[in-house]
């Protein structure tokens, strides 16, 4: 196949997190995209400075400098941006950075957001520290990690807001009067964006398991200093050791209903900076790429409601899989109903965690299988198909190659009148 004609996507293996490189023709030099940067927890045998080391040799710029036009945050979990903190990013010219809106330092709305889920990473991660010191086990130790998941990480955050070479441009997405879902920008001409999400309505983006999943937000505002939840009583109400026998059969079937407060609000966390997540689509030519991020059921679902972006949607040939392949992304419409037999190429950056036996899900697996995409796994790169993957050397990145369909014509690009706060 002729490189001019096909759009390469590079997964990097960097054990439980995101870090794709998509490669893009255009006319005169070939334009790179680098969708998220960070690890949780490193792969067998490469750490995520082996990454960084590699993607930037990956990147030389016309100067034989490294470079990228374009570096995507989809959202502000260490999963996603840990990598922005190393050195190596001061030596990359970069051309535009785009975050979710929910990161405009400008915008007292998306401060609020913010401010709400450091409060509450820090109050969780407060208490969970000293009830592991007391009893360590997989539970709390799963419940600690999604929480650090989910703190500042201003090392990060502080690169992609002020770091890398060029005074790249920073667009925050969407607008808050965004007309369309689709902009361009001259930084990557013949291409086309569309963002599908995350939402403005903080009801969607809190909206993060189908069909339900909204109760613990509001005890998770709630918590105290400590990290517990309020109690209306004073300590001599507490009673010590298991509940009185007296319970009736109905008491006790509603204890039961209530589950575990600290898991719940850990997951509501977890789920609330997921849908601030971008969900976005590259258009080139004829030929879609979709990269959702970590982007709940909230966004998904007012994707697939909105005819625009569910055309969008239905024309994907190469799809991102969701949130490491957890439950509360890829919904099943989307694949049953809207990419149902299209013969897709897909890719899911994941390595297993004791403290999360549901990730990656194994029935969302077999269901795009089953389905017609051919897939990639970062922790299982020498099962993909030879005839659609390309293994890095020591597995440390899968490629695929994407045919253009209708390739453009690559004409100059304005800049977008639409689709995103733009600051330098």
């Amino acid at each position: 196949m002729a490189e001019g004609s096909v759009v390469r996507i590079r997964m990097y293996n960097v054990g439980f997190g995101d870090c794709f490189l998509v490669t893009v023709p255009t006319r005169g030099r070939p334009r790179r995209i680098l969708f998220d940067c960070g690890s949780i927890k490193k792969a067998e045998k490469h750490s995520i400075d082996d990454v960084v080391a590699r993607l930037v040799q990956d990147c030389p710029g016309e100067d034989g400098k490294p470079a990228i036009d374009v570096v995507v945050a989809t959202h502000r979990h260490r999963d996603h941006v840990s990598g922005f903190e190393l050195a190596e990013w001061s030596g990359v010219t970069v051309g535009e950075v785009w975050m979710p809106w929910t990161e405009d330092p400008a915008d007292p709305d998306a401060q609020a957001v913010r401010t709400g889920h450091a409060k509450l990473a820090a109050a969780l991660d407060a208490s969970l520290q000293l009830k592991l010191k007391a009893a360590p086990d997989e539970r709390l130790k799963g419940m600690a990690l999604a929480v650090q998941n989910a703190l500042t990480n201003e090392g990060a955050m502080r690169t992609l807001h002020d770091g890398f070479n060029g005074n790249p441009v920073r667009r925050y997405m969407p607008l808050k009067d965004q007309a369309r879902l689709t902009f361009e920008t001259p930084v990557l001409p013949g291409v086309k964006i569309s963002v599908l999400g995350p939402s403005r309505d903080l009801d969607v983006i809190r909206d993060m398991n189908p069909p339900k999943g909204k109760s613990y937000l509001c005890l998770g505002d709630s918590l105290d200093v400590r990290g517990e939840p309020p109690s209306p009583f004073d300590d001599s109400w507490k009673i010590e050791g298991d509940a009185p026998a007296d319970l009736s059969a109905d008491d006790r079937k509603k204890l039961r209903a209530q589950g575990d407060p600290d898991a719940a609000v850990v997951a509501s966390l977890d789920s609330a900076v997921n849908g601030t997540s971008l969900m976005l689509v590259l258009q080139v030519g004829a030929t879609h790429f979709l990269f959702p991020g970590d982007a709940q059921w909230g966004t998904w679902q007012a994707a697939m409601r909105n005819p625009e972006a569910r055309d969008l949607l239905s024309a994907t040939r190469f799809y991102k899989v969701g949130h490491h392949g957890s439950h509360n992304a890829t919904p099943r419409e989307f694949v049953d109903e809207i990419i149902h037999g299209k013969g897709m190429r897909g890719m899911i950056s994941t390595n297993p965690v004791a403290s999360w036996p549901g990730i990656p899900r194994a029935p969302l697996l077999a269901q795009l299988t089953g389905h017609n995409v051919a897939l990639a796994r970062s922790d299982q790169s020498a099962e993909a198909d030879p005839a659609v993957f390309h293994v890095g050397e020591d597995g440390l990145y899968v490629d695929v190659e994407i045919e253009i369909a209708d390739p453009p014509a690559d004409p100059p690009v304005d800049p977008p009148k639409d689709g995103a706060t733009v600051t330098r």
